[in-house]
């Protein structure tokens, strides 16, 4: 019976972990992976990251949830950033299925992929 208990504490202590950048997260609310990431700038939005099209949205600084990663144009920014790779999330706007610049991630470097998130 002891150890029945030890393993309940256990398993209710691993529970508990935060969850660690890029790590996947269960959402009930969706049936796709949530990696969550944080952001260090403000971003603005694309519908399609091989098209350099107008931006459709804003993805606000901060811990936000990405589900995959592609290669697309080159992203750049006054910091001296600059990325082929984009992450499809939903954006503060309310647009869903959109892409963010790997630019803006406080993880990765130029021309790198964001580590942890899966390609789509």
């Amino acid at each position: 019976m002891h150890s029945v208990r030890t393993f309940t504490v256990f398993a209710a202590a691993v529970a508990s972990v935060l969850v660690v950048p890029g790590a996947a997260q269960a959402d009930s609310s969706a049936t796709a992976a949530k990696y969550y990431y944080t952001t260090w700038s403000n971003a603005r939005s694309v519908k399609d990251p091989d098209k350099l099209d107008p931006p459709v949205g804003r993805l606000w600084a901060g811990r936000n949830y990405f589900y995959c990663q592609t290669e697309g144009y080159v992203a750049s920014d006054d910091h001296g950033n600059r990325n082929v790779w984009w992450a499809r999330t939903d954006d503060d706007s309310g647009n869903r299925d959109v892409w963010i610049s790997a630019i803006h991630f406080t993880v990765g470097g130029n021309f790198e992929p964001i580590p942890g998130l899966p390609r789509c």
